[in-house]
């Protein structure tokens, strides 16, 4: 099993997002999550439908002290039920050029 290589802090963050690509479907499907875990190198999120894996993510995390949020793209890498929730937990690495103060949010968030 792959090693993560940034660390992941626990923190439930509202994240809307929006599928760009996705071999079997339409593009442009919208929806809502939270996240369980984030990191610099990426994050985890509960939704109610499976994402294909790969698929191509525009993030949209909704931070307390930030009013716009932080956007960023992401891939999905995992897509896996949690049985007890009757929900999926998908694992998406961040990709492409990262928001600047990406580490700056991830302190905030932190911090509390």
């Amino acid at each position: 099993m792959e090693q993560r290589r940034h660390d992941r802090l626990i923190k439930e963050i509202k994240v809307s997002y929006s599928v760009l690509s996705k071999v079997d479907s339409t593009p442009f499907e919208f929806g809502e999550a939270v996240t369980v875990d984030i990191g610099s190198g990426g994050l985890s999120i509960l939704v109610d439908e499976r994402l294909g894996v790969p698929s191509l993510l525009q993030l949209h995390l909704h931070l307390p002290r930030r009013p716009l949020g932080l956007f960023a793209l992401g891939k999905t890498v995992y897509c896996n039920p949690v049985e007890d929730l009757g929900m999926f937990r998908a694992g998406i690495k961040f990709v492409g050029l990262l928001p600047t103060d990406l580490e700056k949010a991830l302190n905030e968030i932190e911090e509390g």
